[in-house]
């Protein structure tokens, strides 16, 4: 009977430790912003990146691209954006998947300076009310 013991000891131990190095599972991704010209060909990656960009390269569009990337998963919750802490209306974004890290889209600055982005998501706790979780935050300076 005591070997019966040991041996399940052994075993449990053995599992544990089999377990533990195995390393969670944890993630690749991280939280970030960032910002580039247009998506590239997978629509996954943003062309150009950077953080200074020239207004009159970009023309009268204005349009700047972005990823936001979360450590956890957004679990379908939306993506909201201030830019310098709401001088410019906040940005709303609809989250078409209910998994995943990364969402992409764009957002148009005419003006030149710089800009604060905040990144954040966004889950609907009440029928008007967004609990906010803060991702990432970058500025990025348009130039003439």
């Amino acid at each position: 009977m005591m070997s019966l013991r040991t041996a399940f000891l052994f075993i449990l131990l053995l599992g544990v430790s089999a377990l533990g190095a195995c390393g969670g599972g944890g993630s690749d991704f991280k939280n970030s912003l960032t910002f580039g010209d247009g998506f590239g060909g997978n629509g996954f990656t943003l062309l150009n990146e950077g953080t200074t960009f020239s207004v009159a390269t970009m023309g009268t569009t204005g349009q700047i691209y972005f990823k936001l990337e979360s450590a956890d998963d957004m679990a379908g919750r939306a993506v909201r954006l201030y830019i310098n802490d709401g001088t410019y209306a906040q940005k709303d974004y609809t989250n078409p998947q209910s998994y995943g890290h990364i969402l992409l889209s764009s957002f148009r600055i005419t003006d030149v300076g710089a800009f604060t982005v905040k990144g954040y998501l966004v889950e609907q706790v009440g029928p008007d009310i967004g609990k906010e979780t803060f991702v990432a935050d970058s500025t990025i300076t348009m130039t003439p």
